[in-house]
């Protein structure tokens, strides 16, 4: 220790055992770093044998070998090319295995599981261990904060687990390599855009909701460790995240955040070393559970923060479900729209119709002769009693009158033309896309081109109605159209080289869709439903049509007060044929087109313009970007956007990420003590 640069091994303070350095020049085999190897690989070699005694499977059946920790094991010629896995597989008497070593910092056991997962699904190996020791260096993150405060040292042990995935016997649960969140190059770093990629996308892809996923485990770390340490309570920090994307896309109400965070959550208990508690701590308690029937489905979320490599400024993760083994039910592929067989129910909750309810049993009556199912929701407070019924999906969709959608959500009518009897569809008729005019067009095209293809009309044309802001509309859809979203633009009637309808054009049925404000979407359908019985009675059409917005998954169609039985059956079949198509499969294919396709930067050009404003304060710029690799965690996930907006405004350039420990904010590190104190001093951070 004292004369050849050796690691001493100590107990009671006693020095008891040495780790040599491997070699006399090369620093990637020095003591301190062949200390860490050997850790890690003894660990891993204890979290084998233990698998191998409670699975009872024999040592020479595993075939494959995946070590996931986060050492690098090499010289100073290849220095992270070893082989841990067969390293501690030949130590753990493997002597049948191969393998290799997968990493990605925290989020690793979570891409070999995926890995191992699809290669036994391939047939390549009928057993595959996934493997991973602990972090010594860890030890140090949380306890020198620990000893800052005049603490003990509150985490002293290393971890490690291994896991077995093999064949399917029909009866263990399944790795769902069909349901896989992934946080791709192009995600972007916000907290946001991390779990809206792994947890939002994978779900909306399968046709699954939040409350279908029984149990998320992302970070499991243990916030007695975390939370003195200054970085919080992780998987509460990440819960909370999960609930409030879950409130933006209408599938929560903010004061349902506690409960989802109860119901669907976990105090987190795995020490903290990186990988260890990244998602693969409720591996074995889920594989339990589910054998037991107390859950069907459970998602284990790997994040990683790529940027501690230097190399990129990325994070990094993926997703899967486990679900319950049904062998007589098909997976879904991916991206397929759910054309079920089911019988779908409409509610209608149309209590505030001036026909009276006589009105709304008429319009079940009429539903029902054309085999369709509806009940009737009522009650003092009707839509609450509708959405909680959306949500436990007693019902498939609703009808009702004067729903508040929230902004970013519009309707799409739809009613036949009165000379020639040809549906055309009017987006919008109600709600609001978007405050700025010219941006609510464009997004109200992207939204009538759903409604028409989720109702069965395959290559809908789209005309832009001659108002104001229409050429604005019109420039900005050529635009997104030359970029690579494919739609077709309709001539008008009256001019062959015009995209901008006239009002013949609205009469003749011109194009499918036809795209206005929804003030004027709402007086047409009012003019086109009620112009055969003098304006007193809507009696044709479908009605305002569904609630149709970015990552909005609830049915509900509108209705107006003066909506006749007629309209009102006509919303319920406009539904039905929503949900025979999967609309929600559809709204999200067509979003992803035309975000691809450049749609968040078209809309920023059309609002920076000055050609329409919508009169809001001007928000703080940021300061000239420089590089931000230091992390202040334990911000309130909520809060995280005005943090960063108090940093701007103070002249320090950050940004909002997803690190290892949750929500945080990225700084310069020259700048990390006075972005602490701005914080501190605004309340964000105690």
């Amino acid at each position: 220790v004292e004369e050849e640069h050796a690691e001493g091994l100590y107990q009671d303070g006693r020095l008891v055992g040495i780790v040599k350095k491997a070699h006399d020049v090369d620093i990637n085999l020095s003591a301190h770093v062949m200390l860490e190897n050997l850790v890690s690989k003894a660990s891993s070699v204890l979290a084998l044998l233990h698998l191998l005694r409670v699975t009872g499977v024999d040592a020479d059946e595993i075939q494959y070998v995946i070590d996931c920790s986060e050492e690098a094991c090499g010289d100073m010629n290849q220095r992270g090319g070893g082989n841990f896995a067969k390293a501690a597989a030949e130590t753990a008497g493997l002597s049948e295995a191969t393998g290799c070593d997968v990493r990605g910092f925290c989020a690793g056991p979570a891409h070999a599981l995926l890995d191992a997962a699809s290669l036994v699904k391939a047939g390549t190996f009928k057993y595959v261990a996934v493997t991973a020791g602990g972090c010594t260096a860890k030890l140090g993150m949380n306890g020198k904060d620990h000893v800052k405060k005049g603490l003990p040292i509150l985490e002293d042990m290393i971890a490690g687990f291994a896991a077995l995935i093999s064949l399917d016997d029909g009866e263990s649960p399944q790795i769902r390599t069909d349901i896989v969140g992934r946080h791709t190059v192009g995600t972007g770093s916000s907290p946001q855009a991390v779990i809206g990629s792994l947890v939002m996308n994978p779900l909306d892809e399968a046709g699954l909701r939040l409350q279908d996923i029984d149990r998320f485990a992302p970070e499991m770390q243990n916030p007695d460790i975390t939370k003195p340490a200054g970085a919080g309570d992780v998987p509460e920090a990440n819960y909370k995240m999960i609930a409030a994307l879950g409130v933006k896309r209408g599938e929560l109400e903010r004061s349902e955040i506690s409960d989802f965070v109860k119901l669907h959550g976990m105090t987190g208990w795995a020490p903290t070393q990186g990988h260890i508690p990244s998602g693969v701590p409720y591996l074995g308690m889920c594989r339990e559970e589910i054998l037991r029937g107390d859950i069907e489905r459970a998602m284990i979320i790997g994040k990683g923060s790529l940027f501690l490599g230097r190399m990129t400024n990325l994070f990094d993760g993926v997703s899967f479900v486990i679900q319950a083994n049904h062998p007589e039910a098909a997976a879904v592929p991916s991206g397929t729209p759910l054309k079920q067989e089911k019988e779908f129910v409409i509610g209608i909750a149309a209590e505030d119709t001036e026909y009276g309810k006589e009105n709304v049993l008429e319009a079940m009556k009429l539903a029902k002769a054309k085999g369709y199912s509806c009940v009737l929701v009522e009650g003092e407070d009707s839509h609450k009693k509708m959405e909680s019924m959306l949500k436990s999906g007693e019902i498939d969709g609703a009808v009702t009158m004067h729903y508040p959608f929230p902004i970013g959500v519009s309707t799409v009518g739809r009613v036949p033309t009165p000379g020639k009897g040809k549906e055309i569809y009017m987006a919008s008729t109600t709600g609001t896309s978007d405050t700025d005019r010219v941006c609510s067009l464009v997004k109200n095209t992207v939204c009538g081109i759903i409604a028409a293809k989720a109702a069965g009309v395959e290559e809908p044309t789209v005309g832009i109605l001659n108002i104001d802001g229409a050429r604005q509309a019109e420039k900005a859809l050529v635009q997104l159209k030359e970029q690579g979203f494919d739609f077709k633009l309709a001539m008008s009637s009256r001019k062959n080289d015009e995209n901008i309808m006239r009002g013949n054009d609205l009469l003749m049925g011109s194009a499918d869709v036809m795209v206005m404000d929804s003030l004027t979407g709402n007086l047409m359908m009012k003019v086109f439903s009620a112009s055969g019985t003098g304006g007193s009675y809507e009696a044709v059409g479908s009605g305002y049509g569904p609630g149709i917005g970015e990552n909005y998954d609830k049915l509900i169609m509108i209705v107006s007060r003066a909506s006749g039985a007629p309209v009102i059956a006509g919303a319920v079949e406009y539904a039905n044929q929503l949900l025979k198509n999967g609309w929600q499969q559809i709204a999200r294919a067509e979003f992803k087109k035309a975000n691809k396709a450049g749609l968040k930067a078209i809309l920023e050009s059309c609002k920076s313009s000055g050609k329409s404003s919508d009169g809001k304060k001007e928000a703080v710029k940021a300061p000239q970007a420089e590089v931000v690799t230091a992390q202040i965690a334990g911000i309130e996930v909520m809060d995280l956007d005005d943090a960063v907006a108090v940093l701007w405004q103070a002249g320090i350039y950050a940004e909002s990420g997803m690190g290892c420990t949750g929500p945080i904010v990225l700084v310069n590190d020259g700048k990390l003590e006075q972005a602490r104190e701005l914080l501190s001093k605004a309340g964000y951070i105690s």
